[in-house]
């Protein structure tokens, strides 16, 4: 009899054991998930929409229209205002969703004061018309960003530092949203994957930009870093592998200062060969790596790959920005603004505010600090060698005769082809307004990633300025 009072004990636990989990997960589903399920691209349910619903209009943080419906017969077509400079943020429709279409489309879809629009619909032959959204880049910097980039691929984007908003993403190759539809099976197939939004979800290896974590992590584990000097031949070699500073220079002896404006890539290995994999892995998950980087469009995560395992071969290549460390433009740019922002992440963001059918503002994005990664003293010493950097070193196309910009050079190595070029900075130097990530794919030579930069700094100071 006991014996069958415990086995029914042990059924009604495992039971109630069961039904907690399950409406844990029920839970899990409609509360944390809810976001992401109702905006990934997989859900059947984004490619719905109510036909007798006028979808919102997306907006500019100026209010120039970007996007809008207009009627087509029974049905809606969506139109795009020079969409192709704006492409990859506003995403397509038709043909499934993507971008700030896919990501706000139950938000563009939703019906403010549902029972007035009906009723209204019923009496003056208006069709119920959904939240629009405003965005907080700017479509002028969009078409200058577009233009600077020319034929190369590759993406910019430019930060405010202070609150983390995205005033331009441009990905190269774009698209026309408009015939997204017409040309999918091309778009698709095109080796060159122009549907990919190369600023959020485009994985690069750093090149040098890595240099500024690489610092960091020697500041906090190398005592006084500031007194190690090293003396570059233009060669090292590591445990069998060959460092090589571009064009083999060599640089002499340089300390910390001097081998970041030069970007000496021997004196960095050396560097990481001191400080061990695991404290440059620890100052890299400090920094944001390895981490999930919520955003307003689907994006990917920047990894360092280091561990304590990990071979002499494989911390020299990462510390000077190779191996298996890979990055997207959108955190780089982030990173810098951290630094230009006295070591304070602030949250990238891209939608500004949700406007019902009317124009009223219904909902504000208000920034949020995501965490402090660097501390100040850090970032005065980042802000002093990015500055060499454009003054007297490999950053001389960022120099500006109108304001000081701060900045980091890179060249990372592409086992498909040419090498990726890429310039991170921040202007001005002394009251940092904006951050910029420039990286442009297998550098041809028709454009330089500091020059690109640069002009955008101009262009979004004295467009805030006017």
């Amino acid at each position: 009899m006991n014996s069958s009072k415990k086995s029914i004990k042990r059924v009604f636990a495992l039971f109630a054991l069961m039904f907690l989990v399950s409406i844990g997960y029920i839970f899990k589903i409609v509360i944390v998930d809810k976001e992401f399920l109702t905006t990934n691209s997989y859900n059947p349910r984004i490619n719905s929409t109510d036909s007798n619903i006028k979808r919102g209009s997306i907006y500019d943080i100026d209010g120039n229209l970007m996007a809008y419906s207009e009627k087509d017969g029974d049905a809606y077509r969506r139109i795009y205002v020079d969409g192709e400079n704006s492409a990859h943020v506003l995403g397509y429709t038709g043909v499934g969703k993507s971008g700030v279409e896919a990501t706000q489309n139950f938000t563009l879809q939703k019906l403010d004061n549902e029972i007035m629009q009906r009723l209204k619909a019923f009496i003056s032959g208006d069709e119920p018309e959904g939240n629009s959204v405003v965005l907080t880049v700017d479509s002028y910097l969009q078409k200058i960003g577009s233009d600077l980039m020319r034929t190369n691929n590759g993406a910019v984007v430019v930060i405010e530092v202070k609150t983390g908003r995205v005033v331009c993403m441009v990905s190269k190759p774009n698209y026309d949203p408009q015939s997204v539809a017409e040309n999918w099976d091309s778009l698709r197939e095109d080796e060159n994957s122009p549907l990919l939004n190369r600023a959020a979800q485009g994985l690069y290896p750093p090149g040098s930009t890595f240099k500024i974590v690489t610092a960091v992590s020697a500041m906090r584990n190398l005592g006084d870093v500031n007194s190690f000097e090293y003396t570059c031949t233009g060669v090292a070699e590591f445990d069998g592998k060959i460092i090589h500073c571009y064009n083999d220079k060599a640089h002499g002896n340089v300390n910390l200062t001097s081998a970041f404006a030069q970007s000496c890539n021997c004196y960095f290995a050396e560097l990481g060969k001191k400080m061990g994999a695991v404290n440059l892995r620890d100052t890299a998950d400090k920094l944001g790596f390895n981490k999930d980087f919520k955003f307003d469009l689907n994006s990917s995560k920047s990894t360092v790959l280091l561990n304590g395992d990990s071979t002499e071969s494989e911390l020299v290549e990462t510390s000077i920005g190779q191996g298996r460390t890979t990055v997207t433009p959108l955190f780089m740019a982030s990173l810098t603004a951290a630094v230009a922002n006295n070591g304070v992440m602030m949250k990238p963001y891209l939608v500004d505010s949700v406007l019902n059918y009317s124009g009223k503002t219904i909902k504000t994005n208000l920034p949020q600090t995501l965490e402090t990664v660097f501390k100040e003293e850090e970032c005065a010493k980042l802000k002093e060698m990015m500055t060499d950097v454009v003054n007297s070193g490999t950053g001389y196309n960022a120099d500006s005769e109108y304001f000081q910009v701060a900045g980091k050079t890179g060249t990372a190595e592409n086992p498909q082809g040419a090498d990726h070029l890429w310039f991170v900075g921040f202007a001005p130097a002394e009251e940092p307004e904006y951050a910029v990530a420039v990286v442009l794919e297998n550098g041809d030579g028709s454009m330089n990633p500091s020059v690109i930069a640069r002009k955008m700094l101009y262009n979004s100071i004295e467009k805030e300025n006017r």
